[in-house]
């Protein structure tokens, strides 16, 4: 009978410690930040040689980890007229040689300007901002803008 029980109170134990309350390890982050791109704006009219103010939201459930900002030129392309510049934020610098600001934590506001040359090729450009989260969830839009 001592046998049986204490049989009985190891398998109990070793259920109980089989069920714990940690659910089998974390939870993955499947939900992909959002993002508001505030500058440029739509149809915003840029002089050649002026700095294209970037400006934009982003919010993750968990954590932000990086972005990327592409400016591309949206007219007829060849070789000598494609404008095109590609911003990240682990190595680049802002117009004025800053190194462009850092995100992190659940909810920020980036803004950094961009200069665009004396001989930008008039027309229609396209920023394209892509934001990820620490699992790579991400999220992409675009805004479109004019140089004169």
């Amino acid at each position: 009978m001592k046998t049986l029980k204490f049989v009985l109170i190891v398998l109990f134990s070793v259920v109980l410690m089989s069920c714990g309350g940690g659910g089998g390890g974390e939870k993955v982050d499947e939900i992909a930040p959002t993002l508001t791109i505030n500058k440029p704006t739509a149809s915003q009219k840029l002089a050649a040689g002026a700095n294209l103010n970037i400006d934009f939201t982003a919010k993750d459930n968990v954590a932000l980890a990086s972005y990327n900002v592409t400016v591309a030129y949206d007219g007829v392309k060849s070789v000598k007229t494609v404008q095109e510049f590609s911003f990240n934020s682990i190595a680049d610098k802002d117009a004025d040689g800053n190194n462009l600001p850092t995100i992190s934590g659940t909810n920020q506001t980036i803004n950094f300007d961009i200069a665009t040359t004396d001989n930008a090729t008039p027309g229609s450009y396209k920023v394209s901002v892509t934001v990820k989260d620490g699992t790579s969830n991400s999220v992409s839009k675009n805004v479109d803008f004019e140089i004169e």
